[in-house]
């Protein structure tokens, strides 16, 4: 018994003592992002939240706007690192930026490896398919070998497909571009392909020979944020501020109406409209 209980004590000690190197790793992260003048920010491209011109590199969008003006707020210089959705985690991890503006859904599975700042706004997930796709009236119509199914690479879309339609073959794509299981799909190499309601209707948009499957009713309806390293409580913090006082002052509403029309990007649980693209 007391060999049992030397076990349990020593497994208790090093449980404390990788706790306490993980707080205070996080401990003094804003005292030295203040202190070197910069917040680094990985992005990856996304419009209308981020978006990159491929000819100056200039970044625009909701997400970058929200972003610089926390920074300023911080006194700090906002710097911006490109990463992509299977990548960012390990960005990081890495400390290769202390943040990531990408539109996040929040998961059990993410949480594990990030933490997340209070939800942004929330939204569900829908399939594109071809127009004459007649076949999918739910998604156990999907669950077959049979059916071919494109997804991002690192998304929430990817898990979802992958725990819920386990049986399609899935094709994981890599890159920051959402629509490109779209145009999988659009180009007939797949039968459907899952992301955000706001981008699948972005696109629908804009390719007439596509249409949306679920709409109705979205699947996979998560919170969107932002995220941070593991542990890293302090930034977090500060980030979750910002992020409610541009929330609930309206000037989130604000900096969106320079990208978006039709609609509002709020913390609201059942908000389940989201704003289509300005012209």
């Amino acid at each position: 018994m007391s060999a049992f209980r030397t076990l349990i004590s020593s497994l208790v000690v090093g449980a404390l003592v990788t706790f306490g190197a993980v707080k205070a790793q996080a401990a003094g992260e804003v005292e030295k992002i203040v202190r070197q003048g910069e917040l680094k920010i990985g992005y990856i491209p996304s419009p209308p939240g981020t978006a990159k011109d491929p000819k100056t590199g200039e970044l625009t969008g909701f997400y970058v706007d929200a972003a610089r003006a926390i920074a300023e707020q911080m006194g700090v210089r906002p710097v911006f690192i490109e990463t992509t959705w299977a990548n960012f985690v390990a960005g990081l991890q890495a400390g290769q930026f202390d943040m990531s503006i990408g539109a996040t859904f929040a998961t059990v599975k993410r949480a594990t490896v990030v933490d997340f700042t209070k939800p942004i706004f929330y939204l569900g997930s829908v399939a594109v398919v071809k127009n004459d796709e007649a076949r999918f009236a739910s998604l156990a119509d999907m669950n077959k070998p049979d059916v071919r199914i494109a997804v991002v690479q690192g998304t929430a879309a990817e898990d979802f497909v992958r725990r819920t339609i386990p049986n399609a073959k899935m094709t994981s794509l890599a890159g920051g571009n959402l629509t490109a299981g779209f145009m999988e799909v659009a180009a007939g190499r797949a039968d459907a392909s899952f992301e955000d309601l706001f981008t699948a209707t972005r696109f629908t948009e804009q390719q007439p020979g596509v249409k949306m499957l679920f709409n109705d009713r979205p699947v996979n309806f998560l919170p969107i944020a932002w995220t941070v390293r593991k542990g890293n409580s302090e930034l977090q913090s500060v980030l979750n501020v910002g992020l409610d006082n541009l929330l609930t002052s309206g000037q989130w509403d604000v900096i969106a109406a320079k990208y978006i029309t039709g609609g509002r990007y709020v913390n609201e649980p059942a908000l389940r409209e989201f704003p289509k693209q300005a012209p």
